[in-house]
């Protein structure tokens, strides 16, 4: 993380008003793809969680953006 200069922050356990937006994106995560699914293994669970991430990070619309992707 330092050689990304990315600073790390610990929050309490379940706080939703600090940590709002890991939240919501393991919300968006689970109801999206883990929910739907059932992996018979964890390759296969990570070989389909892997391709949602970037798809959250870059291609899904984001209230925050007002409704927009990172890349528009």
């Amino acid at each position: 993380m330092k050689a990304c200069q990315i600073s790390h922050e610990r929050t309490g356990y379940n706080n939703p008003d600090v940590d709002g937006y890991i939240e919501r994106f393991f919300r968006s995560l689970k109801g999206e793809e883990v929910w739907l699914q059932e992996y018979s293994s964890f390759a296969e669970a990570t070989a389909a969680i892997e391709p949602y991430i970037h798809f959250y990070n870059t291609d899904r619309p984001h209230c925050a953006l007002g409704y927009r992707s990172l890349l528009d």
